[in-house]
């Protein structure tokens, strides 16, 4: 996995133990093009942009002068981007405000049903699967008897330094309807962020830092209006390891992307899962896949898959390393080279989310340009929304991609 922070002046000597590695590159002639160390990328699809930078690797950024790339949009749609601290900064994609900013719809559960396994949902908790119950597409997501929104809508979610970022996406036609930015007020570790969204609608989050380790967070209640958001740090992962990507399956089991020995490179890598009550602290964890020999180099960000069906798929999913994403089987470690797109982070929505009942990939690039990608062939749409750039040296899109899983059939050791 490749890493890249913006301006080499600010590389201090624990930044550059951190990812200042080479990068892989992406291939020729597909709709993204990167290069190694201090080499270019390029994004040809639809949306017309440079990149120019010392290419590192890891999610750990030592010198990216991406806050000097240039970009052009050739098609981008109207959408809005509104923040806490100011409703116009980071504002590029112009247009007319969409007044709904905040999913005003939720459904009733009656909270007394039965789940068809062995379990009861009481209607206050969220089930996991991890209670003996035996029906695998139980993604029952409950709190106080109402569904959670989030988890029934289309949305996605990305963090960087101080910034928790909620894309809302159109039902109707996967478009971005508007980018909101609150502000995290709770200070965290400054690196690479992963996150994935739990069954009940919450986010679960990471930060990794090269000879630090991997701070884990939760943010209970995501905003999708403006807001100072205070989040719950859970801990450090056991053992320094160092984790660029968190996944959640089709039971609610949360998984993470063990980066081994760095964060460039497959020596060490596992896919593992933690075993234990982890938001109330307990960050043990048992491997569940041995990825040093697998044929991606190394993941940035873990994601669902859709298979052939258009059904959502967690054993196989869309797994991305530095701009290259793969059909990822989290089973074997093996994977199949789908194409080029974004830099680091990707997400799958499935198609109960939509009115076309049709699943879709999403992809975030360097600059927190947000593309829509064809889940055979990658062919990318133009750019649907473009984040703010940060505050600090960080690239706008330093950051793993999440969202909303929907019903799914697990096909993971549980």
């Amino acid at each position: 996995m490749d890493l890249h922070a913006p301006l080499v002046v600010f590389c201090t000597l624990a930044l550059l133990s951190l990812a200042c590695s080479g990068g892989e590159s992406g291939d020729a002639g597909e709709s993204e093009v990167s290069s190694g160390t201090a080499g270019t990328s390029t994004q040809t699809s639809g949306d017309s942009e440079t990149t120019t930078g010392a290419t590192t690797s890891g999610g750990m950024s030592g010198s990216e002068t991406a806050a000097s790339a240039t970009s052009a949009s050739t098609s981008s749609p109207v959408t809005s981007t509104t923040s806490a601290s100011d409703p116009t900064s980071g504002m590029t994609d112009t247009g007319t405000t969409d007044s709904g900013t905040t999913d005003s719809g939720t459904s009733t559960d009656s909270g007394t049903s039965t789940d068809s396994g062995t379990s009861t949902d009481t209607g206050t908790s969220t089930d996991t699967g991890t209670t003996g119950d035996t029906d695998d597409t139980d993604t029952d997501a409950t709190t106080g008897g109402v569904e959670n929104p989030l988890w029934e809508t289309p949305n996605l979610w990305y963090s960087v330094e101080d910034k928790l970022h909620y894309i809302k996406i159109d039902e109707n036609d996967g478009t971005v309807v508007e980018l909101v930015t609150s502000t995290i007020t709770t200070p965290l570790l400054d690196g690479f962020n992963g996150m994935t969204m739990l069954n009940d609608g919450s986010l679960l989050g990471s930060r990794v830092l090269q000879g630090i380790g991997t701070q884990i967070f939760h943010v209970a209640e995501p905003p999708t209006t403006p807001s100072s958001v205070e989040v719950k740090i859970i801990g450090m992962v056991p053992d320094t390891l160092l984790i660029e990507a968190l996944y959640t399956d089709c039971k609610g089991l949360v998984y993470l992307m063990d980066s081994g020995v760095d964060l460039s490179n497959a020596i060490g890598n596992r896919l593992i899962r933690f075993t234990g009550d982890y938001l109330a602290g307990d960050l043990n964890y048992e491997v569940i896949t041995d990825l040093q020999n697998a044929s991606v180099a190394d993941i940035d960000d873990l994601g669902p898959g859709i298979d052939k069906m258009g059904q959502i798929t967690d054993g196989e999913g869309f797994a991305i390393d530095s701009g290259s994403v793969y059909n990822f089987n989290y089973n074997t470690g093996t994977g199949t080279k789908v194409g080029n797109g974004g830099t680091w982070g990707s997400h799958a929505l499935g198609g109960p989310l939509f009115a076309d009942n049709t699943a879709r990939l999403y992809l975030l690039d360097i600059n927190a340009k947000l593309f829509g990608a064809d889940p055979v062939t990658l062919a990318l749409t133009p750019a649907l929304v473009t984040g703010p750039k940060p505050a600090g040296d960080a690239p706008a899109g330093w950051t793993g991609l999440t969202g909303p899983l929907t019903e799914c059939m697990s096909t993971l050791p549980q």
